[in-house]
């Protein structure tokens, strides 16, 4: 099945499956032993019902470990093994933590054969889920059948990340005018048919849906068979939209401006820049009232490990191009840039000290920048902030670059839970294209699976540097 699209984000259906069956599952077990429980009271249903807001805060608990221990993550190479490691690992962190609130406030205790049935039968029932869906051969069926206008290397590009990383498509092959293409396609595809056989060709291989992935449509697009078949109920859909919804990024290599002109997204009005930013206030407020012990030994840690000061403050490019000094732990020896000027950070830099190294991998040194939330210059959730000597080379060696600022930059981002450390100008370009999704499908829902993502950035570490 096709990614769902859900707040203007879209999801793809394997995540959205995993996410309602393990609410289900999670739920009835949690249910059926919470009715255990009270089954010897003269009301029992009144007592399960009672019970309602306990169940669904220990179930987001729950939920919130398996997302944090990574399984929602779309990853057909993630084994059988390594998901019940996961899923066990998870359960016993839930209890934990559950422990803990119960303790902490009673009024959120379940009895006990709820929690025993929701850490043990629920865990089994939400990996059994994992085990049916790695079952492939049995979910070829629900796949939605694609033909690709165009042998291009913009389809070539489209068939091999539905290759890599996604289950929701069948690929039959390409329809196309020019013969000589077919000698340039590698995937083991080809070509059908010509565009004015295109009709027959659906027809043919029961396709349900046509990417248009050509890449240059004056004089050559068959506007008449396409209306035909979408006439018919085929799905058509163009290739950055496809490549959009497939990736969660947007491609900015053979990009029109046209698409970002007439395309969905792009909405800020008044009321998200208003809630955005009281959300960023009250998050603000909270990481400091409970990290500032964090704040305090990383400071420490700094002094003791190297000379220099604890904080550095960088000039940095934020909303509409506007310069701001951030503020982050010393992660580097003191004047690392006196002889070299301003350089991206490379794999084992000399310069980064031992604490800072420990700072960078759980992104640890980016906490002050809390300030820089509550001053108004950034954000928590948005693009992040790249230095104006860094800015002025990629703005004009990438398109589209300068369109990542028109929002406020971020402590963390899209790109930085989606992409790991880059340092070129190719990482800086893939980075680009998760920022520009974000700027166009911006929401709090997205925000908040950003946030959740980077929770995971800052337990293990995944593409610190």
């Amino acid at each position: 099945m096709p990614p769902q699209r859900v707040f203007s984000h879209h999801i793809s259906s394997r995540t959205l499956i995993l996410v309602l069956a393990d609410f289900a599952i999670l739920a009835g077990s949690v249910l059926a032993g919470n009715w255990i429980g009270v089954i010897q009271e003269a009301s029992s249903w009144v007592g399960t019902v009672a019970a309602m807001p306990r169940v669904v805060g220990f179930l987001l608990l729950g939920m919130l470990t398996f997302h944090v221990a990574g399984l929602y993550d779309y990853s057909p190479q993630l084994g059988r093994k390594e998901v019940a490691v996961r899923g066990m690992s998870a359960s016993a962190v839930w209890g934990v933590l559950y422990a803990a609130v119960a303790f902490s406030v009673p009024g959120l205790r379940l009895n006990r054969f709820a929690v025993l049935f929701g850490l043990l039968i629920g865990t089994v029932g939400t990996m059994s889920v994992r085990w049916l869906l790695s079952l492939r051969p049995a979910l070829t069926k629900f796949r939605e059948r694609l033909l690709f206008l165009g042998a291009t290397p913009l389809a070539e590009q489209l068939t091999a990340e539905l290759g890599a990383t996604n289950t929701g498509y069948e690929v039959l092959g390409y329809v196309d005018d020019d013969p000589a293409n077919a000698a340039c396609l590698n995937n083991g595809f080809r070509i059908l048919g010509t565009s004015r056989q295109l009709q027959e060709i659906v027809a043919a291989t029961k396709a349900g849906m046509i990417v248009v992935a050509l890449a240059e449509r004056r004089g050559v697009f068959p506007m008449q068979e396409i209306l035909e078949c979408k006439l018919r109920g085929v799905r058509i859909e163009d290739w950055p939209t496809f490549y959009e919804k497939l990736t969660g990024k947007i491609i900015v290599q053979n990009l029109r401006p046209s698409w970002l002109v007439f395309s969905e997204g792009f909405n800020r009005t008044r009321v998200t820049r208003l809630v955005k930013r009281v959300v960023d206030l009250a998050l603000s407020t909270l990481f400091l009232a409970l990290g500032w012990p964090i704040l305090l030994l990383a400071a420490i840690a700094i002094k003791l490990d190297s000379p220099g000061s604890v904080f550095v403050r960088q000039e940095r490019v934020g909303e509409r191009g506007r310069i701001f000094r951030l503020l982050k732990f010393r992660t580097m020896v003191d004047d690392a840039e006196a002889q070299t000027g301003p350089v991206w950070t490379s794999e084992k830099d000399p310069r980064i000290t031992r604490v800072g190294r420990l700072l960078r991998k759980t992104r640890l040194d980016e906490f002050p920048q809390i300030l820089n939330v509550i001053k108004g210059e950034m954000s928590f959730i948005g693009p992040r902030p790249e230095r104006p000597h860094f800015v002025a080379q990629l703005q004009e060696k990438i398109p589209y670059y300068t369109q990542r600022h028109v929002i406020k930059p971020g402590i963390t981002g899209w790109a930085q839970v989606r992409y790991s450390y880059g340092a070129t100008i190719e990482d800086a370009e893939q980075k680009l294209q998760y920022d520009l999704y974000y700027v166009k499908n911006m929401s709090i829902f997205l925000d908040m699976l950003i946030l959740l993502s980077s929770i995971q950035v800052v337990l293990f570490g995944k593409g610190a540097r």
